[in-house]
């Protein structure tokens, strides 16, 4: 009797322990998978860590998403066009239900913006700017119309720019700025097939968010994104929380 009491114990251990992991893998796949694509503001290029506290592993965290970050740093828009043919992204495109983008700067600092930030500062002029942008809008039209292709159910957010500097270079950087951004909202106007989040008003005029190397956020930077995009997130239904859970804290970058 005790033996076959002991053998039913063992069994109906061994079926709730299938019950409970056959519950942990549904509860899993019902989490919202958020992927970030895009530059190295999406990467984390301003913190050593950025795999393990990034703003978007924070946001992550705290909504309990599944979570994938595909940003490379130094990615233009024209090279994120070309990566969403990869293989492997295209998969996590499919498999996502949130997809953060963060493109547009790179494509000013690859094309000589010392010299066209010099000219417009001595000038005035700042019209060497508007081609950059107008391919900037066509690749960002390109990449929304690719993504809505692959996977038509995701939300998609485009972050807007920011201007990093506190220095000389501020008014010309933020010719930039303001150009990228109204060709961001005119890409929505056109195709709807996106929501943006102001991580522009964010970052912008508070140095102290900015890391050492003069362009990407800092810790702060990262913890203050992650909090607006919590909240953006809430207000989209996306998410409950709005206070960010950070496990590893996020460490700025020395030099």
């Amino acid at each position: 009797m005790m033996k076959k009491m002991k053998k039913a114990a063992a069994v109906i251990l061994a079926a709730a322990m299938i019950l409970s992991l056959c519950a942990f893998g549904a509860s899993a796949a019902k989490r919202p998978t958020y992927l970030l694509l895009g530059d190295s503001i999406a990467y984390g290029q301003g913190i050593v860590n950025s795999r393990d506290a990034c703003y978007g592993r924070i946001v992550a965290n705290t909504n309990n998403y599944n979570y994938a970050n595909d940003a490379i740093s130094g990615t233009t828009s024209g090279a994120l066009l070309l990566l969403l043919k990869d293989d492997e992204i295209i998969k996590d495109v499919k498999k996502a239900d949130i997809i953060t983008i963060s493109t547009g700067g790179n494509d000013f600092l690859t094309r000589n913006w010392i010299g066209m930030g010099l000219k417009g500062i001595a000038t005035g002029n700042y019209s060497d700017l508007d081609p950059i942008v107008a391919k900037y809008k066509k690749n960002l039209t390109s990449i929304i119309k690719r993504i809505g292709k692959l996977n038509p159910k995701a939300t998609v957010i485009v972050q807007t720019i920011y201007n990093p500097h506190n220095d000389i270079w501020t008014d010309a950087f933020q010719q930039g700025v303001d150009r990228m951004n109204a060709a961001i909202k005119a890409v929505k106007k056109a195709t709807g097939g996106f929501e943006i989040a102001n991580v522009g008003a964010v970052i912008s005029g508070h140095p102290e968010y900015i890391a050492i190397d003069t362009i990407h956020p800092n810790a702060k930077g990262n913890i203050a994104i992650a909090e607006y995009m919590l909240k953006f997130l809430k207000k989209l239904g996306l998410g409950t929380k709005t206070v960010p859970v950070i496990k590893v804290q996020p460490v700025s970058i020395a030099s």
